[in-house]
C-alpha cells in the first residue's frame, strides 16, 4: 500500500463517516478502502477509527492524525495539479454539487461537451437542492443559484437565471391574457413550490417589489414539471427560462406580464480559496463561462 493511498482512504472515511461513501468518492471498492485503512493503522501502530456495525468515527489519536494528514493531502494534491497544469492536460475526478433544475437542463449538457475536450477528467455530479458544505463533503466546486451568503469561497457568475410568467397560446385563447398581476386571481396557476411555497408570486409594481397570492390549480416542486403542465395548457406558470427556452422560441409558450417581471437570479460557480487553483476546476469554470455566454445578460 502507498502511504498516500492509505491517508486518502482514511481522510475520506472520517469526512463521510462511511467506508462505502469514502470508497465511492475514491473510485475504489469498499473492501479496498477498508484494507488501506487497516494497513495504515498497522504501519502507524495505532487505532485510528472506532468501528461498529452502525457507524465509524475517529479515535482521539485518529482525529489528531486526520487534522494533520488532511493538510498534507491538500498540499500534495495542489502540487500534483501544479505539475500537471505545466506539463499536460488537467486530469483526475472532478466532484461537483448543483441544483436539480439547473443541473438537469443546463449543467449536464455542459459536462458532456467539457469531457470531450478533457478526456483525462472524470466527473462525479451530485444534484440536490440542499446547500452542501463543499470542503467538509469533499466537493471540488458547486454550482449555486440566487443570492449568495457571505463566505470564504470564491464565486464566479456564469449565467443569468430568470423565471418568466408563461402560458400556452391555447390557454390564452380560451381564458384571455392577464394585463396586471391582480388579473391572475381569475386564472388557473401552476405553482412551483421550489420557488414559491406559499402560492405567492413576486412582481415589480410601481417600482416596488410586491407579492401577489395566486390561485393554485396544481402545485409541483420542479421546474420541468411546471413547464410540462404549462405546455399542456393547464394554466399560467412561473417557468425557469432554461427549461422553456425552446418553447418560447418556437411559440409553443408565450411570456405574459413582462413589464412586471421580478425573478432575475444568477448562477455562480463556487469553489474554495487555494494558493493554487486546481487545473480541472479552472478548466471547467472557463468552459461554463464560454458555454453560458448567451445566458449571461
Amino acid at each position: 500500500m502507498d502511504t498516500i493511498d492509505g491517508m486518502r482512504a482514511f481522510a475520506r472515511v472520517v469526512e463521510t463517516g462511511s467506508f462505502t461513501e469514502a470508497a465511492r468518492r475514491l473510485g475504489i471498492s469498499t473492501a479496498l478502502a477498508s484494507k488501506y485503512v487497516r494497513q495504515l493503522e498497522s504501519r502507524l501502530g495505532a487505532q485510528l477509527l472506532n468501528r461498529t456495525t452502525r457507524s465509524v468515527s475517529p479515535t482521539e489519536v485518529g482525529r489528531a492524525y486526520w487534522d494533520r494528514c488532511s493538510r498534507i493531502l491538500n498540499d500534495f494534491e495542489e502540487l500534483e495539479d501544479s505539475v500537471a497544469d505545466q506539463h499536460g492536460q488537467p486530469r483526475g475526478q472532478l466532484r461537483i454539487a448543483g441544483s436539480r433544475a439547473f443541473g438537469e437542463d443546463m449543467l449536464v449538457p455542459a459536462i458532456g461537451s467539457f469531457l470531450e475536450g478533457y478526456p483525462e477528467i472524470s466527473v462525479d455530479l451530485q444534484l440536490d437542492e440542499r446547500m452542501v458544505d463543499i470542503v467538509a463533503e469533499g466537493f471540488d466546486m458547486a454550482i449555486r443559484v440566487g443570492d449568495l451568503q457571505d463566505s470564504s469561497l470564491i464565486a464566479r457568475r456564469i449565467a443569468a437565471y430568470p423565471y418568466y410568467i408563461c402560458a400556452s397560446p391555447d390557454y390564452l385563447a380560451a381564458h384571455g391574457e392577464p394585463n396586471t398581476p391582480q388579473d391572475l386571481l381569475n386564472h388557473r396557476c401552476i405553482i412551483n413550490t421550489g420557488i414559491t411555497p406559499t402560492n405567492q408570486w413576486q412582481f415589480q409594481i410601481n417600482g416596488q417589489t410586491s407579492q401577489v397570492t395566486v390561485p393554485a390549480t396544481v402545485r409541483v416542486n420542479t421546474a420541468r414539471a411546471t413547464a410540462t403542465l404549462v405546455n399542456a395548457g393547464r394554466g399560467i406558470g412561473l417557468c425557469l427560462y432554461s427549461t422553456v427556452k425552446d418553447d418560447l422560441e418556437s411559440g409553443r409558450l408565450v411570456r405574459v406580464l413582462r413589464k412586471f417581471e421580478a425573478y432575475d437570479r444568477s448562477v455562480y460557480a463556487v469553489y474554495p480559496h487555494s494558493q493554487h487553483l486546481s487545473g480541472k476546476v479552472r478548466a471547467f469554470v472557463e468552459h461554463l463561462l464560454t458555454t453560458f455566454a448567451e445566458f449571461r445578460v
